[in-house]
């Protein structure tokens, strides 16, 4: 895959946080992410209740 930004060679990448995971294309050139759409990993427990959070304050 070419990165939309520099048309660098992108690599698929697994990143993780304290509150998220996620697979994505990572540039090896300039470092641009850009998350995989299909099959993320989001559904840990932090962040379900990040994002119900999130949703009780937009819809607050």
């Amino acid at each position: 895959m070419k990165c939309p930004k520099c048309d660098g060679l992108m690599v698929m990448q697994s990143f993780f946080d304290h509150f998220i995971n996620f697979e994505g294309w990572k540039c090896l050139n300039c470092g641009k992410v850009i998350e995989k759409k299909e099959n993320t990993i989001k559904d840990d427990v932090f962040g379900l209740f990040y994002q119900k959070q999130k949703l009780k304050k937009h819809n607050s």
